[in-house]
């Protein structure tokens, strides 16, 4: 069941779907969002990570890891943490660091940030909050970009401390309303989704990482066929295996752009 603000902010993206189809410009690139859509589903990455995720789940769920009241706990954070985490690692392959991520995830502010998720305000006062936060949010953006605005910045870091301090506020009270849900094993189930969630999925972020990596030196190359750049990364993890440092050196090398053949990249490839 979702809670209040889920339900607000599954309320105002339907309504800014219905307002956006309502604009000519933005229904005539619609064709064009879904070729782009389906050329992402089609990508080796996407592929691997819904496989992976997918398995994953099913795994928890045969061995009673989540049960069917969780489904709902596990799909929201694999939106809103993992596939967030998944670009984020993608795109900064080189830089990013997923141990580091690893062991950020595990931090005691996860308790109170989940009590502040789960004991919400009701859905009227949801539905005003959700975008005066998003509207504070957009505009904090836009102070960060110039010095003139540092005392909008100021007024509205204000704002939202004060509604964080009523999030607080109203979360710890229906937690004490509510208190015997902590006898309840689900409750920890929940509580811990980000800790379960991120040690099940660290395999698969390491994977993103040197799959990117992968890719990215192959895109160097003039090698064409798919059958070629297949050969190309089990030679890359062959030759480099997990070594970071080995794919920076090869990523940085400007003798890939002047590979034709394999013969050429495994002559090129610094071991």
């Amino acid at each position: 069941m979702l809670n209040p603000r889920e339900q607000a902010i599954i309320i105002w993206l339907i309504i800014f779907l219905i307002y956006a189809l309502s604009i000519r410009n933005v229904r005539s690139t619609i064709p064009n969002i879904i070729r782009s859509l389906l050329t992402l589903m089609k990508h080796p990455i996407f592929i691997f990570t819904n496989i992976y995720v997918l398995l994953v789940f099913l795994a928890m769920y045969s061995f009673k890891v989540i049960g069917v009241e969780l489904i709902k706990d596990y799909v929201v954070w694999i939106f809103s943490a993992l596939y967030p985490l998944i670009s984020k690692v993608s795109t900064n392959y080189s830089e990013i660091s997923v141990k580091r991520i690893f062991f950020e995830t595990f931090k005691l502010s996860v308790i109170p940030m989940f009590i502040i998720s789960e004991y919400t305000l009701s859905l009227w006062a949801e539905l005003f909050i959700v975008p005066l936060c998003v509207f504070i949010g957009g505009l904090l953006a836009v102070a960060d970009t110039d010095a003139k605005y540092a005392l909008v910045k100021k007024l509205f870091n204000y704002v939202l401390m004060i509604i964080g301090v009523i999030f607080i506020f109203v979360a710890f009270k229906g937690l004490i309303n509510n208190i015997s849900d902590v006898l309840k094993i689900d409750f920890y189930e929940k509580m811990f989704m980000d800790f379960v969630g991120i040690i099940l999925h660290t395999p698969l972020l390491l994977m993103i990482q040197f799959l990117s990596f992968y890719e990215q030196i192959i895109i160097r190359t003039n090698l064409k066929t798919r059958f070629d750049k297949i050969r190309a990364t089990l030679i890359i993890i062959r030759r480099c295996k997990l070594n970071k440092q080995q794919l920076i050196r090869n990523l940085r090398d400007y003798k890939l752009r002047q590979v034709n053949t394999i013969q050429d990249f495994k002559e090129t490839l610094q071991a």
